[in-house]
């Protein structure tokens, strides 16, 4: 995988995570003592920072991490979660979606990035409680006054500057000046992080001295816990401050840094560049380290050695489990013989003659090595890693898990078996789908021509034999072809709470900003649809949930004015019915004023006065559908501008769904949206009109009758007639097309109507003739075909010709 395929799966999963860690900070808001739901955010955003990690974006970790942090702090029960955490972890979230996005367009993070993380990460550490996080720290500390000293102590001389007690642990051949000495104290729960502070200690730039020492006194075998880290590291660099700062950026909070002044320095520098360090006391927790001097290819050696010294602690610990298998005693042997191989010098070519005469067994190993263990080098400033206490009870004792000291788990070691590890899941681009979706839709037009060429071959060349094999033939690939077209149907659908996940946030937000107590309902979350369909409602249900917490819902205390409950509800169901997908969108609100709607109509010059006044409650309501409505009183970033309802027609209308909006008056509005499950392959009808053919999208269609000529009545200039006790208005496709050509009707005086439903009513096209049926792939007009109404795109048919597919509803 090269880079540039890296950095779209990391925004891929970035996203995901994203989209996981909204929905569960709205969760934990409402029940923040769930510790399931804490945990699993916690693990979102934990899996975010680890995937920062594989690029340079360090204002994103930055950030990311704080955040982490914080969540760490609440899931373990030392802070409580609030609004205040709840809204600082909100912004950092859109802060890091803001950079993802900025990613994804550029390849790189934006020039003012790190600028505005650093106040983000600082609002987020502000939440830290001092007991349990130290905010981080600017490199140059302020200037503070000297501690003064007892009156009964003396006071040390300017030549000989009061450094920290931490770092007079160094010894005096590593503390020259302008090097930089870092004190570092891991978290007790890094290795949860996945972090390793060993390891990074030893990567530091320029090191010089790397010593370690614990924290704490170690507890007894029974209260020890392997997964905490109690270490306490000590470092020494050549490298400038900023190298080293920028190699622990990540946890700024645990580290003490300093700038060795020259021995010349006044007691006042040296204050001032220790001020802001850890108390004396707890300094003086930590074992002093024994000093000597060396040079710094001697310290280098022997941090060598103390790394051999700490994997031969930790296959002896493996040999003293009860229960060791035989391959372990095995794996544990070739290992020690490895790392006798890496010392020249007799005892070490002593102990491997003595290892080979050794008897079998775990037993005489175990013996061995704690007699062979290679030794100290006198003057040695690294001290060992203090050793934990032995445990020879259960698998989880402190041998058990030499990873979590930072140190690599020996070869053979049991690993706990993963619950995806069964799951066969293949991410796919969207791309490579719709791609595929493509070449189905091009395999049913080639399909199609199958039953021309059985037709030529019986008509033109009388081969009513070949014909009737082409038509056996077509069969076959027919039913391939809507098998393979179902499934990549079943792969392209998405379930609709995709998109209801967007919805927690914004009303959680516009319903604060408002003042508006509100809860959401979110039901059927689980009904799938077609992804393109999915991604087209995402704006028009954005219009409809804001029109509802703008216009709709009351504010708490008009709420209980009028015997309502003080927090209002909005709820959003989805369903499947039939082919289609049918989402409700309503409010226990106050309802649509209809004699509101009325004035704003005609006040706004949209309808006239008279037809305003005649029109009943029921029609008075779908007025809020006419473009440029708006019953605002002022423009705000809500509302206000006439854009609302009209664009939720008009895209609803676009991928052939339907709007139906039902409000009464002090008890809430409901908006239906009736949408198709898939837009890929459509089903038209094909028909005659004028001597041409036509098609109309068959969902659109209630029926096809032939009405005799006499049972038409005119009115005026119109058409009816009667079907099945209805009154159906009638207009001729001919002449909404332009072509200038009666209907033509068949032999028996009949004329082909073609019965549509447009929104609440129906209405008859007079047409030539119908032609049956046929899966077509709908291609939008473009060009300068693209203005053209009345119609929604074209098709190519499987004799090569173009047929033009109808659009009633802007015809009519």
């Amino acid at each position: 995988m090269n880079s540039t395929e890296l950095l779209e799966q990391f925004i891929l999963e970035a996203r995901e995570c994203l989209e996981r860690i909204g929905q569960r900070l709205l969760d934990v808001e409402k029940a923040p003592g769930n510790a399931e739901l804490l945990n699993d955010l916690f693990r979102q955003v934990h899996t975010l920072k680890g995937n920062c990690g594989l690029f340079e974006f360090k204002a994103l970790e930055r950030v990311v991490h704080a955040g982490e942090d914080l969540l760490d702090r609440v899931r373990n029960g030392d802070l409580a979660y609030g609004p205040d955490i709840a809204d600082t972890l909100l912004e950092a979230m859109d802060f890091t979606a803001e950079l993802i996005d900025a990613i994804e367009a550029r390849g790189a993070m934006p020039e003012q990035a790190d600028e505005r993380a650093g106040p983000i990460a600082q609002r987020l550490r502000q939440h830290l409680s001092p007991s349990s996080a130290v905010a981080a720290r600017p490199a140059t500390p302020p200037a503070q006054a000297p501690i003064p000293t007892a009156p009964s102590v003396a006071p040390e001389p300017p030549q000989a500057p009061a450094l920290p007690a931490w770092v007079m642990q160094v010894p005096e051949a590593a503390r020259q000046a302008g090097r930089v000495a870092l004190r570092y104290q891991p978290e007790p729960e890094c290795f949860f992080k996945g972090e390793d502070p060993w390891h990074h200690a030893r990567l530091t730039p320029g090191l010089r001295h790397l010593s370690v020492s614990a924290r704490q006194p170690w507890p007894d075998a029974a209260d020890f816990d392997c997964y905490a880290c109690n270490l306490d590291l000590l470092i020494v660099s050549e490298a400038p401050q900023a190298e080293v700062q920028a190699h622990f950026r990540y946890v700024p909070e645990q580290i003490d840094l300093l700038v060795l002044p020259a021995p010349a320095a006044t007691a006042e520098t040296v204050a001032r560049e220790s001020g802001r360090r850890h108390d004396e006391a707890e300094a003086d927790r930590a074992p002093p380290a024994p000093a000597g001097p060396g040079s710094a290819a001697e310290e280098q050696e022997a941090l060598m050695l103390r790394r051999l010294q700490q994997i031969w602690d930790d296959q002896s610990r493996l040999l003293g489990r009860a229960g060791v298998a035989a391959g372990t005693v095995a794996a544990a042997r070739t290992t020690l013989q490895h790392l006798l191989s890496c010392l020249d010098d007799d005892s070490a070519r002593a102990a491997h003659a003595s290892l080979q005469q050794l008897p079998p067994g775990p037993a005489p190993l175990l013996q061995w090595s704690r007699q062979h263990r290679p030794g100290v080098p006198d003057g040695d400033s690294l001290p060992a890693l203090p050793a934990a206490p032995e445990s020879t009870g259960s698998a989880g004792g402190p041998g058990a898990t030499p990873s979590a000291r930072g140190l690599p788990a020996p070869s053979g070691a049991d690993e706990p078996a993963s619950p995806e590890r069964g799951q066969k899941v293949l991410k796919v681009s969207q791309d490579k789908i719709d791609r595929l979706m493509e070449l189905i839709g091009e395999m049913v037009v080639a399909k199609n021509a199958l039953p021309y060429l059985a037709t030529r071959a019986e008509t033109v060349f009388q081969q009513r034999e070949l014909a009737r094999e082409i038509k056996a033939q077509y069969s076959v690939i027919n039913r391939i072809a809507e098998d393979m077209q179902h499934a990549i149907m079943q792969v392209r659908m998405l379930p609709v709470g995709i998109i209801f996940q967007r919805f927690g946030r914004l009303v959680r937000d516009i319903g604060k900003k408002l003042g508006k107590d509100v809860s959401l309902v979110v039901e059927g979350e689980e009904t799938e649809a077609d992804k393109n369909v999915i991604e087209s409602l995402a704006d028009p249900l954005i219009h409809i949930l804001r029109n509802s917490l703008d216009h709709g819902l009351e504010t708490p205390d008009v709420r209980v004015a009028s015997g309502k409950p003080p927090q209002g509800v909005l709820r959003v169901s989805a369903r499947q019915e039939g082919d289609r997908v049918v989402l409700t969108i309503s409010d226990d609100g106050a309802g649509i004023d209809t004699e509101r709607v009325r004035a704003k109509a005609v006040e706004r010059g949209l309808i006239p006065a008279d037809r305003a006044s005649s029109l009943s409650d029921v029609e008075a309501v779908q007025l809020v559908f006419l473009p440029g409505f708006s019953t605002a009183e002022s423009i705000s970033d809500l509302s206000g501008r006439g854009v609302g309802m009209d664009v939720v027609r008009t895209a609803v209308e676009r991928i052939n769904g339907q709007v139906e909006l039902e409000s009464e008056r002090g008890r809430g509005t409901t908006v239906r949206l009736t949408l198709p499950l898939s837009m890929a392959v459509t089903n038209v009808m094909m028909i005659e009109a004028g001597g041409r053919h036509f098609g109309v999208p068959m969902d659109l269609i209630v029926e096809t009758v032939r009405v005799p000529a006499e049972d038409i009545h005119h009115f005026k200039r119109s058409q009816t007639t009667v079907l099945r006790g209805r009154i159906v208005p009638l207009r001729a496709l001919a002449d909404m097309l332009g072509l200038d050509v009666p209907p033509r009707p068949n032999a028996d005086g009949e004329l082909a109507v073609l019965v549509v439903r447009l929104g609440n009513e129906n209405i008859g096209l007079l047409v030539d003739n119908f032609h049956g049926t046929s899966d077509i792939i709908l291609k939008p007009l473009e060009g300068v075909l693209a203005g053209i109404t009345g119609f929604a795109g074209t098709a190519l048919m499987g004799d090569g010709s173009v047929l033009m597919i109808l659009n009633p509803k802007e015809l009519v």
